[in-house]
């Protein structure tokens, strides 16, 4: 009888002019934002429901007519087995893989159910809609400096906007001179970026008649610092909104300066697992994560402070290193930025720097002047001063990147032709001296990696191509060691000369 009931209400939705009684489902599970297709899948599904039932109803009648009552009520097991197999197959079917960033480590893929992202932005759609209005969110225009298919910008380029019903621009913005120019075509304005691209554009905004149309700056990824939002708050009108989370939990929380605390979104749930901060989350790809962030939690548990990676916590020389708490204090030293990377070397595990700005001080000048700032053992062993440091489009330092840089470089290099190095050698025949490569190669080393001290010695050294005036080479600086540097002048894949510098 239950059977034939429903059977009837599947029925009657799929009449012309009605909507699928799993279309209405899906709609009040997902708050209306389904992904394409979903409709046509929904009237299936109802059909699916319809037949099952319809086919139930008839074998439990025939089944009661013989009196095998017992059988009748086994038959509605085959009802569960429906349900669970058609949300193993609605999962598969709608569901996005994204990638994280492998900013602290190896890439990697995580599987989110379409259902996890349409509660996110079902959150932030309601808080557009408090906040303006509804009619007043259909007019807001998505600005995005990010790419769509990180999770970031899925979210608020693609599928927060057409939620709201609300215009996304759909080139991302790469240049100030593009964002100015979308700003000013357009009266309300929502900027979707990243902490980096607010600081390089707020550094030089005083060169652009930045227009007053921006009504939210929204900024994810690496963490946004204190002077760049004030400094975006004067460009814009409108302090950033940060927002906190991962690909694999989905948005946590957000703040505003000056609020040093994140407020944590209401249907999630925070709690400490030991000194990480752990998630409990409708918009998680697993109900319960442990994320990789130290956090310090308030009275109410609805707001915490960051204090730093847990993965960014090593061992150097029998002491515990926290890296973003060392970053922090070279930063203090006078330094525009920096990044720690733990090295391995031939003595051991050691702590090396990029440098950005600041003295150019040389590799002994520098460990002297962190000498009284750190412990002896963990003060780093190897400096770089680079023009930037190496980020993800997210904004976000990678480390792995950070080792690389620490260790290797290449240097795109011409010897002009009039250098009075080439006068003489050789007569109708000018080539580049090998005493010229060897000098520049050690002169770039000692530049590159803030080596200090003198060339005690050269070993491996060898001559195989020789080297034209104005013609374009590459120099390979490899780190070998504390004290080594491999070099290698190279013609396109051809290795002209190469050897072992010790000091």
């Amino acid at each position: 009888m239950l059977a034939a009931v429903f059977a009837v209400l599947f029925g009657l939705s799929l009449l012309p002019g009605r909507k699928p009684l799993c279309l209405r489902f899906a709609e009040r599970i997902s708050d209306g934002i389904l992904p394409d297709g979903a409709a046509r899948y929904c009237r299936r599904l109802t059909w699916v429901w319809f037949l099952f039932l319809s086919a139930l109803a008839a074998c439990n009648c025939a089944l009661a007519c013989r009196g095998a009552w017992e059988w009748t009520f086994a038959t509605f097991a085959a009802v569960p087995a429906l349900l669970f197999a058609e949300r193993l197959y609605c999962n598969r079917r709608f569901c996005v893989v994204f990638h994280t960033s492998g900013s602290t480590g190896k890439s990697k893929t995580v599987v989110k159910t379409f259902e996890s992202l349409a509660k996110e932005v079902a959150m932030h759609r309601a808080g557009y809609v408090a906040r303006f209005g509804a009619d007043a969110a259909r007019e807001l225009v998505f600005l995005g400096t990010v790419q769509w298919d990180h999770m970031y910008g899925k979210l608020w380029m693609d599928m927060l906007p057409k939620a709201i019903g609300a215009k996304a621009d759909p080139c991302v913005v790469r240049t100030p001179e593009e964002l100015v120019a979308k700003m000013k075509s357009s009266a309300r304005v929502v900027l979707v970026t990243t902490p980096s691209f607010l600081d390089r554009f707020t550094s030089y905004a005083w060169q652009y008649d930045v227009p007053r149309t921006c009504v939210e700056v929204v900024s994810s990824g690496a963490l946004l610092t204190r002077e760049v939002s004030d400094r975006a708050e004067k460009v814009f009108g409108v302090a950033p909104r940060q927002i906190f989370g991962s690909t694999e939990t989905g948005g946590v929380a957000d703040r505003r300066f000056p609020d040093e605390f994140f407020r944590v979104f209401a249907p999630v749930r925070v709690s400490l697992d030991g000194v990480r901060l752990a998630v409990r989350s409708p918009f998680s790809f697993r109900r319960d994560y442990a994320m990789g962030d130290a956090a310090e939690l308030s009275a109410d548990g609805r707001s915490f402070r960051l204090l730093g990676r847990v993965d960014r916590l090593v061992k150097v020389n029998e002491e515990r290193v926290n890296l973003a708490e060392m970053e922090e204090r070279i930063r203090a030293l006078g330094f525009a930025d920096c990044a720690v990377a733990k090295l391995e070397g031939r003595r051991g595990a050691m702590l090396g720097c990029l440098l950005v700005g600041g003295p150019r001080l040389s590799v002994l000048e520098l460990r002297r002047l962190m000498l009284p700032v750190f412990p002896k053992g963990t003060v780093p062993r190897r400096f770089r001063h680079v023009d930037a440091l190496p980020r993800n489009p997210q904004g976000k330092v990678v480390a792995a990147e950070v080792a690389r840089l620490l260790e290797r470089v290449e240097l795109p290099l011409r010897f002009d032709a009039s250098e009075s190095y080439f006068r003489g050698h050789f007569p109708g025949m000018p080539i580049l001296p090998g005493v010229v490569q060897l000098g520049r190669a050690v002169e770039e080393a000692k530049s590159r990696f803030g080596i200090g001290g003198a060339l005690r010695r050269v070993r491996k050294m060898k001559f195989i191509d020789m080297i034209a005036p104005d013609e374009d080479v590459v120099l390979s600086l490899e780190r070998r060691g504390d004290g080594a540097v491999a070099y290698e002048y190279r013609k396109g894949e051809s290795t002209c000369s190469s050897g072992l510098l010790e000091f």
